[in-house]
């Protein structure tokens, strides 16, 4: 079972992410470890990695904040928000989701799955695509 302490950690770990701290990935992961979302599936630390870098170099400004969270054996849940501010726009977008994080025993993470709903909180904001999501959700709504 993982303790409440790492999972505190690696929740200070998140919330404090910068492009400075990318380097300590490889203290945080497994070599081996998966992170998943809506638009990602890598598999290596060096991957991981990647996407995170990726999302720096696409905003201009983040914050993450775990809003609470469980423990279960060696997973962790996290329900959280996400807030960003795309390269070139002024507007804040606010993601709101939950996190699967898998632990091995050693403490290094072996997953992070993030479960959250891309059409609404983000497709939905990009012009033309929104108007044809918003448009499909009402004639889908009771």
């Amino acid at each position: 079972m993982i303790s409440e302490a790492a999972v505190a950690d690696y929740i200070a770990f998140f919330e404090n992410l910068t492009p400075g701290s990318l380097s300590r990935f490889e203290e945080v992961f497994a070599p081996d470890a998966r992170f998943r979302d809506p638009f990602n599936d890598a598999r290596g630390v060096a991957a991981v990695r990647r996407v995170f870098e990726k999302m720096f170099d696409d905003v201009d400004e983040h914050s993450f904040k775990v809003l609470d969270h469980g423990i279960s054996g060696n997973r962790a849940y996290l329900n959280w928000e996400f807030r960003i501010t795309p390269k070139g726009k002024t507007k804040v977008w606010t993601i709101e989701g939950m996190s699967v994080i898998v632990f091995r025993d050693d403490g290094k993470v072996e997953a992070h799955i993030d479960h959250y709903d891309a059409a609404s909180q983000i497709y939905e904001k990009i012009p033309l695509v929104g108007t044809v999501l918003r448009g499909l959700r009402r004639r889908i709504a009771a």
